[in-house]
């Protein structure tokens, strides 16, 4: 039995071969959501093992422990990224070694660390991090999810441009707090979009998740061209970094310079999905894998996916994408009770 996690909450039993994955029931957090959630774990009986997420302050992961102890089972934590993953090869019944670019906002990771632009090595329920997107400061921690020009701040440095860009905003205190060493670091696809989202359009409040990736998605859209912007994927033992500061600068530049927005956003879209995808072509490699799934809610991101999608296949490799699960975290549980399921077959648990 898998519990999920708490936004966008699903569960799934695996028996025999098959997973049984309930409708996305929301946001756990919310009291009458927790009580439905707990009250059909409560009729949870004849099982072998409990799966949960990492992150031990989720409620999911709560829920998760507290029928493992009822029932006297040994519960298996899953890392968030590795249960996107393991989603995917679940859903195409895949056997044998993937390499998976998970793409979302948060993902508590194996490190402590806030995780959520990955490419990741996926063995059944061996899973290693190859590669992700250079980790940054996350000023304020949450804060920074809803004020997207904090995540430009720490992008960015002691760029000369920035307090133009951010008149009347407190830049140099939130540099500040970039330095320290209790601001928390990310890794997260989606606080680079909202990097890019505010520094091309301005978007420094959002009122819902997404919503300044979501923008500059359709801004995007709308160009007749694009913004060449570059990146730089170093090797930091052993480990891909994807290091995109260069090009938000030149997104900087290209704002001052009067440059249309339409061809900044199509221009940010191009330069992460070229350097996600050579990434995930590089580990492949050198992992003689042939197979690279693609999760997480920034593939909600037609552009993105597209685009990325475009540059494996032009390398020879065969692209997996979720058709009957969530794109987002309502495919967690499945993830979380198929590695649980490969842990259990291998005898590891």
């Amino acid at each position: 039995m898998a519990t999920g996690v708490d936004l966008k909450n699903s569960l799934c039993l695996a028996e025999n071969g098959l997973a049984y994955v309930s409708p996305v029931t929301g946001d756990i957090n919310d009291p009458a959501i927790y009580l439905q959630v707990a009250d059909a774990l409560n009729l949870i009986g004849n099982i072998d093992a409990v799966a949960c997420d990492l992150h031990p302050d989720l409620q999911s992961t709560r829920l998760g422990e507290q029928l493992a102890e009822r029932l006297c089972l040994p519960l298996i934590r899953v890392q968030h990224h590795h249960a996107h993953i393991a989603a995917v090869i679940a859903e195409h019944e895949i056997e044998g070694p993937v390499v998976g670019l998970a793409m979302d906002g948060y993902g508590y990771g194996s490190d402590g660390s806030a995780w959520g632009g990955e490419c990741l090595h996926v063995d059944g329920s061996d899973c290693r991090r190859a590669g992700h997107i250079k980790p940054v400061a996350m000023p304020g921690a949450d804060a920074a999810s809803r004020q997207p020009w904090r995540m430009a701040v720490s992008w960015l440095g002691e760029y000369d441009a920035l307090p133009g860009l951010f008149d009347g905003l407190p830049v140099e205190a939130m540099q500040r707090l970039c330095r320290s060493t209790n601001t928390p670091i990310t890794s997260s696809a989606g606080r680079l979009f909202d990097a890019a989202s505010a520094i091309v359009l301005g978007s420094h409040e959002v009122s819902f998740e997404g919503e300044a990736a979501i923008a500059l998605e359709r801004a995007a859209a709308e160009a007749k061209s694009f913004k060449k912007l570059s990146f730089a994927l170093n090797e930091v033992d052993g480990v891909f970094h994807l290091d995109c500061r260069q090009a938000l600068e030149q997104l900087v530049d290209g704002v001052e310079a009067g440059v249309p927005k339409p061809e900044l956003a199509a221009g940010f879209h191009r330069m992460l999905a070229a350097g996600m995808a050579e990434m995930a072509v590089r580990v492949a490699s050198a992992a003689g894998v042939q197979m690279v799934a693609l999760a997480g809610g920034c593939f909600l991101n037609t552009l993105l996916k597209t685009r990325v999608k475009r540059h494996l296949e032009d390398a020879g490799l065969k692209v997996l994408l979720s058709e009957k699960i969530p794109q987002g975290d309502g495919a967690i549980a499945l993830g979380q009770a198929w590695v649980a399921a490969q842990k259990m077959k291998r005898g590891s648990i």
